[in-house]
């Protein structure tokens, strides 16, 4: 069962275009480097970085059955990034921001494991680990 939508493919990075779908639990790169850039904190490795940017806060059961592709695990791991989009992105619900002057706050760092389950819970707005905050 897939727990993220969308087309598989290869990792656009990836100059011999494998298609290859990998065990989940055989994504072992090193991200310390990644959560460190992004400023967030709760992932322990690959695993729980890729099941945590699909909203899936707890290791499964099944995990030893999953499986990835190169281009989602590159979309969801390593290769995923914030973008251009600077503006702090937790919901004004929580936040408060523009309320006062009207103005959103750039990102300061990105938003942990936790926040992000709190944040999804109480609004049920989902925002990847690593998005601004």
């Amino acid at each position: 069962k897939s727990i993220v939508g969308g087309v598989c493919g290869f990792d656009r990075k990836d100059r011999k275009q494998e298609t290859e779908v990998v065990p989940l639990l055989a994504c072992t790169k090193q991200i310390s480097s990644h959560t460190e850039s992004y400023h967030f904190s709760g992932i322990k490795d690959e695993v729980d970085l890729i099941l945590s940017r699909a909203a899936v806060f707890r290791q499964p059961r099944i995990v030893s059955s999953m499986t990835i592709c190169p281009l989602h695990r590159s979309n969801l791991g390593l290769g995923w990034s914030r973008g251009s989009n600077t503006r702090c992105r937790v919901p004004a619900l929580l936040s408060n921001h523009g309320k006062k002057s009207k103005t959103w706050p750039k990102c300061e760092r990105g938003i942990g494991k936790s926040e992000a389950e709190i944040i999804l819970q109480k609004t049920g707005i989902f925002l990847q680990v690593g998005s601004g905050k």
